[in-house]
């Protein structure tokens, strides 16, 4: 695949020479080389594009991001067409709005609106919260009172705006908040806990200023959830 991948370089390249003028315009090793091990990579500044070719894919999986976050993807085999929207989003910088007009099939999601804004995170949180009330409504047979506890205590949440200030996300099907900008915890990370165990209640486990703390409540967001959530609150942005 890394011979296709120049190939495909070189392509862009003739196409569009401007491309040869970014930080980056190479292959670099994939973070996690299952299917290959080899990503070409074009980026300048926050602007970023990876270009990945798996075995069992017919076109070229390219992923588009603003500050390491995916704004949007798209699957191509058209190099010129390809040429032209990495020519507009990591060379030019082009906004959102602008390459919808250009480029009608790119289908740009909420966070892409954020970022036009300036408000990247708060777009990252909102969408996270998002992915969140899908997991619980999907949720069926012997989980859906679980599910449904769930979707209640987001919807109260997310009425005091706190989706726009805490990353809402899963392992397993915990619910967890935290204020990372990205998905996945680090070691040390402050966050909060959240198993629904059924009838209205909750397991509250929170690790915040290095201690880890456990209580079992109802599922509200009143007295000790409000208080956790409140010192996360305090936490830096990471």
């Amino acid at each position: 695949m890394s011979k296709e991948l120049e190939l495909l370089r070189i392509e862009l390249n003739k196409y569009h020479p401007e491309l040869l003028q970014l930080e980056k315009n190479s292959l670099i090793p994939d973070p996690e080389p299952m299917f290959s091990e080899l990503n070409l990579l074009f980026k300048d500044d926050e602007r970023s594009c990876v270009v990945i070719r798996y075995g069992y894919e017919k076109k070229y999986r390219c992923i588009f991001e603003w500050d390491d976050c995916t704004i949007f993807e798209i699957l191509s085999d058209d190099i010129k067409k390809l040429g032209e929207i990495l020519l507009s989003w990591v060379y030019k910088k082009s906004v959102p709005s602008k390459m919808k007009i250009q480029f009608p099939e790119i289908a740009f999601g909420i966070v892409a609106e954020y970022y036009e804004k300036g408000e990247g995170v708060k777009g990252e949180f909102i969408e996270s919260w998002n992915l969140m009330e899908k997991y619980y409504g999907d949720f069926s047979d012997s989980w859906s009172e679980k599910g449904q506890d769930a979707l209640r205590l987001i919807k109260e949440m997310r009425k005091l705006g706190l989706d726009q200030e805490l990353r809402a996300g899963q392992s397993l099907w915990f619910f967890i908040l935290s204020r990372s900008r990205r998905h996945g915890l680090q070691k040390y990370t402050p966050y909060i806990e959240i198993a629904f165990i059924g009838n209205n209640q909750m397991a509250v486990k929170s690790y915040l200023n290095g201690k880890e703390k456990r209580k079992q409540c109802e599922v509200t967001y009143k007295e000790y959830l409000q208080k956790e959530v409140t010192e996360l609150l305090a936490k830096k942005i990471q």
